[in-house]
């Protein structure tokens, strides 16, 4: 990923940039309100990201533009509200929500890790993903995320195994629950049979008591697994139903886009009103002119394509809810008979020969699933020690970094985050984030840039300062840096004698201002290019 260009604006005020080089750039000013900030949760927002802009910038009022070079191929992406439009190679596709834009991220840019989400594996959230790379000013935590929303650290670090191929397969929640529950249940029917063979021939109605206690237990068992597997399978059919909605009424939309060729060409089609013969298409956030056959043709074809992500969606659906009902019918199956059929056993039973055979089948039936319970052990138990490896071989990077910038520094890093409650603060917090996300760049070898707004945050020491961007400078990719200099810094034109360092001065924009009207003439340009009705 090589960032081209980033822009942001309306009709009345924008600001463009694209002297980005694929190599460390640093944009900084000689003092703070230049818009530095902003121009960085625009880039990263443009792409779903959910950015924490300055309270005073109401992004609802803005476009942010985008221009991306994923596996030399250049995408263009344009977000208002929570809807995403992108271009590439002359395709043309709008998302009307982010979930809708991850989906295709996942298919058509990055594919995307899955981490275990209340039982299901599912595709991480594109803010989670973003944080890899992405440090912004505002939020920061050195003991959790930026942005949360849904997800938590553990989410963080379970992203980070899916990443390098390490993660617990979590293709049914219930199987080593269940297959400890059915090794009890089988535990006590041989226990029971076991006693039978002492009582049955002195008391039959023992035996049958025994039976029905048995029951009773298997019965409040599968019960409550009963119920929590009929909720996931109704709420599973709730999402369903939603997709399936939506994707009719996508499909009813292409149908009804189509049959404007015949009105068209049959005659005019005009507002009463005010006598325009424009037709739109709207989302929430956007508009375009589909009387005009070469944006009515992308916009058709971009809604095939979001209904071919439907069509994926519910099929994935379908699945997570056969399988949950694959597991009521093996609940069915190894629960204990019912009293009436306890009643009919006991009328067959004539003499512990019989309860010998039926032990013997329990005694087989409880070593197959003892054998299922070890595999599943092994399997976790060696996921674990895998996982336990990756976390300490990133620990000793963050380590080695830290050194490297403060070789008589005094944090101690135990872990990728630290304790809850406890949080780096000043130019700790900067060494800290600087050490984490480029041990993080070297163990996954990820090919996104690393992105930190305000990088020598908290009175960081030039001498520091220099040592980062020698190490930022000899990953030989690309990274975007922003940075407040000091008056004296300014004037001694601190960056400018770094080799191969991209420096961008923002010195010379006003105080809160970086949107301006010069830029609202080439910023239109940009937005024509998706065929939106400004």
């Amino acid at each position: 990923m090589i960032v081209k260009e980033v822009a942001f604006g309306n009709l009345n005020e924008a600001f463009i940039e694209k002297r980005f080089e694929n190599k460390t750039n640093i944009i900084f000013s000689n003092d703070n309100n230049r818009g530095k900030t902003l121009l960085m949760q625009s880039l990263i927002y443009s792409i779903g990201y959910e950015s924490i802009f300055p309270n005073s910038f109401n992004p609802k009022k803005y476009y942010f533009y985008s221009k991306i070079e994923f596996n030399n191929s250049i995408f263009e992406f344009l977000r208002k509200g929570n809807s995403i439009l992108v271009i590439n190679n002359e395709n043309f596709n709008v998302f009307s929500s982010i979930s809708e834009f991850k989906y295709f991220f996942d298919k058509e840019i990055f594919k995307l890790p899955k981490i275990d989400k209340n039982g299901e594996q599912k595709l991480v959230d594109l803010s989670l993903f973003y944080e890899l790379f992405f440090l912004g000013q505002d939020n920061r935590n050195t003991s959790n995320l930026i942005v949360k929303g849904q997800n938590n650290k553990v989410d963080f670090l379970n992203m980070i195994y899916s990443l390098l191929g390490v993660s617990i397969s979590t293709s049914n929640k219930y199987d080593i629950e269940n297959l400890k529950k059915e090794k009890a249940i089988v535990e006590i029917k041989i226990k029971a049979e076991t006693r039978k063979i002492k009582v049955i021939k002195q008391n039959p109605q023992i035996a049958s008591f025994i039976s029905s206690a048995s029951n009773n237990l298997d019965f409040k068992n599968t019960s409550n697994q009963l119920k929590e597997l009929h909720l996931n399978i109704a709420e599973l059919r709730k999402q369903r139903n939603r997709e399936e909605n939506r994707k009719i009424k996508l499909e009813n939309l292409i149908t009804e886009l189509s049959s404007l060729n015949r009105t068209l060409n049959e005659g005019k089609v005009k507002c009463l009103d005010c006598g325009s013969n424009k037709i739109i298409f709207s989302n929430e956030d956007f508009e375009f002119e589909v009387s005009n056959n070469y944006v009515k043709k992308n916009i058709i074809e971009s809604i095939k394509n979001n209904i071919s992500i439907k069509f994926e969606i519910i099929d994935e659906l379908n699945q997570n809810i056969h399988r949950e009902q694959i597991q009521i019918n093996k609940l069915l199956e190894t629960s204990t008979p019912d009293i009436k059929n306890y009643i009919l056993f006991q009328d067959e039973i004539t003499d512990s020969k019989d309860v010998d055979k039926i032990i013997a089948e329990l005694q087989k039936e409880l070593d197959e699933i003892t054998n299922k319970i070890q595999n599943n052990e092994i399997k976790t138990s060696s996921n674990k020690d895998l996982q336990k490896d990756i976390l300490s071989n990133i620990i000793i990077q963050i380590k080695n970094y830290y050194s490297t910038i403060d070789p008589q520094g005094l944090l101690i890093f135990e872990d990728l985050f630290t304790k809850t409650g406890e949080t780096y603060s000043g130019s700790e917090g900067q060494e800290y984030y600087f050490s984490k996300i480029l041990s993080l760049n070297k163990i996954l070898q990820h090919k996104f840039p690393i992105i930190i707004d305000s990088f020598r945050e908290g009175e960081l020491s030039s001498s520091k300062e220099l040592l980062m961007l020698n190490e930022f400078i000899k990953l030989n990719k690309q990274v975007i840096l922003t940075s407040t200099l000091k008056d004296e810094e300014y004037d001694a034109d601190k960056y400018y004698d770094i080799e191969n360092l991209n420096v961008i001065d923002y010195s010379m924009l006003a105080d809160s201002k970086i949107l301006q009207s010069d830029f609202v003439p080439e910023f239109k340009k940009i937005i024509d290019k998706f065929n939106v009705e400004k």
